[in-house]
């Protein structure tokens, strides 16, 4: 796989794409979703794309500190060629044709959860990674944040870190979520989860976690939201963007690596605790799993 960095073009793009004007985002949309098109479209055409004009898509390399359209393109044409020669299974946009057969289909969204995960591997910021695990594995409690998509992957870390004794809160009701925010102390972890990088309501409560002391982190899609500026602690999943259909699936799988990294580090911290409760927790549930009779229902 060929090394990503976040000083690759795409990565920079998608990184810079909410300080943009409005037409300079639609130009990166679209460079984020047909990078091979693009490498291969005029200026022209391009700016027909982006319903903009022919200056403003000049402007747009030039904010990315690229010369002009020329340098964009053939900047372009050789990520592209990398990543195919590096991964040609890998799908680089996560959209899937609407009559696209089962087969292709079931490949597409598998390629392209994989290099999302891969991805992410690649630019997470281990060092952050380490001090959110560490002021995890000593919190009085820990909330998290997240609506929509991701409430499910917050609820998923809720129950992982309550299962090895960090007491964790999360509801997807914000009235709740705010609620729960004003009982944080100096003692305690917020973790806001958002992709986009752009739920107000997890912003605004990270900002309420900061006002009350509590260490602050997101799991977001890039160093450059309004998420993660709000943040004390960022850990970024793949950078690449999440407007278009059926990427928000490699988006959460990339969500749920980066929780099992964080869990799975706390849990080292805690070894001997996480495998006393652990076992505990597996003792009390055997009796719910089919398989060999207990002697309680046999003798019932």
């Amino acid at each position: 796989m060929a090394e990503v960095t976040p000083s690759r073009l795409l990565d920079r793009i998608a990184e810079h794409r909410y300080l943009l004007t409005p037409a300079g985002t639609r130009v990166a949309d679209i460079v984020l979703e047909e990078p091979a098109l693009v490498a291969r479209l005029g200026i022209v055409e391009m700016a027909e794309r982006a319903g903009t004009s022919v200056g403003s898509v000049n402007r747009f390399c030039r904010a990315l500190g690229i010369p002009g359209y020329t340098e964009l393109r053939l900047t372009l044409a050789e990520e592209v060629a990398r990543d195919q020669a590096a991964d040609p299974d890998a799908d680089p946009t996560g959209d899937i044709a609407a009559d696209a057969d089962v087969g292709a289909t079931v490949a597409l969204l598998a390629a392209s959860s994989i290099n999302a995960i891969r991805r992410t591997a690649a630019l997470l910021d281990t060092v952050v990674l380490d001090r959110l695990a560490e002021a995890v594995s000593v919190a009085g409690q820990v909330q998290v944040f997240a609506f929509g998509g991701s409430a499910d992957v917050a609820h998923y870390l809720a129950t992982q870190l309550t299962g090895i004794g960090i007491p964790t809160l999360t509801t997807s009701d914000v009235h709740n979520a705010a609620a729960f925010a004003v009982t944080l102390t100096p003692a305690d972890v917020a973790i806001a989860i958002s992709h986009s990088g752009r739920a107000r309501h997890a912003v605004e409560l990270l900002d309420v976690a900061r006002d009350r002391g509590a260490t602050t982190a997101a799991i977001t899609s890039s160093a450059a939201t309004p998420l993660a500026t709000a943040a004390e602690l960022t850990l970024a999943t793949t950078a690449r963007g999440s407007g278009f259909r059926y990427r928000g699936t490699a988006g959460r799988h990339a969500q749920l690596f980066v929780t099992d990294a964080l869990y799975v580090r706390v849990a080292q911290r805690r070894t001997e605790e996480t495998q006393r409760l652990l076992n505990l927790a597996g003792a009390a549930t055997a009796r719910y799993q089919t398989g060999k009779t207990s002697n309680r229902s046999r003798q019932g």
